[in-house]
């Protein structure tokens, strides 16, 4: 797996606009999927009841819609060494769910260094990241994660 090396502000300058990496597939799991929802204290029954899902037009189990979102943060540092001083999660934006991710399934994230806006101290960093279903050919979800570094 390779692992991009960030150690001053200019290497995410030069890497604007490209993609930073497209993770490993990630296996969706009922246990998976009950555990976020346990933190979350989500206790809906499409996430937990199967024998009811399975009857419901759905068909099955599915994820909550933050639960893709949720991932990013473990993948990005799979992929990624940043060596800076200081950073800061600044947001998510546009959370997108295109379609229910099934029990069962599994995703990869496409991530891409969309933009980065230079601040009084540091630059602000836009992460896009679009997730796929293996073997399907169509985004299930995407969303834009925000980070403030500083390399002081």
């Amino acid at each position: 797996m390779k692992i991009t090396k960030i150690a001053t502000l200019d290497d995410f300058r030069r890497l604007e606009g490209r993609q930073l990496f497209v993770s490993e597939p990630v296996h969706i799991t009922e246990q998976r999927i009950q555990d976020f929802c346990r933190g979350t204290l989500n206790e809906e029954w499409i996430h937990w009841d199967s024998e009811r899902a399975r009857k419901s037009y759905l068909g099955n189990i599915i994820a909550p819609g933050l639960f893709l979102p949720a991932l990013f943060p473990g993948l990005f540092w799979q992929h990624m060494a940043v060596d800076l001083p200081r950073f800061i999660v600044k947001g998510i934006e546009g959370i997108r769910v295109f379609r229910p991710v099934m029990v069962d399934t599994q995703v990869f994230a496409n991530v891409t260094l969309a933009r980065v806006l230079e601040r009084t101290e540091g630059i602000e960093v836009h992460y896009q990241v679009e997730f796929y279903e293996v073997g399907i050919n169509e985004k299930i979800a995407q969303v834009t994660f925000i980070n403030r570094y500083w390399d002081t």
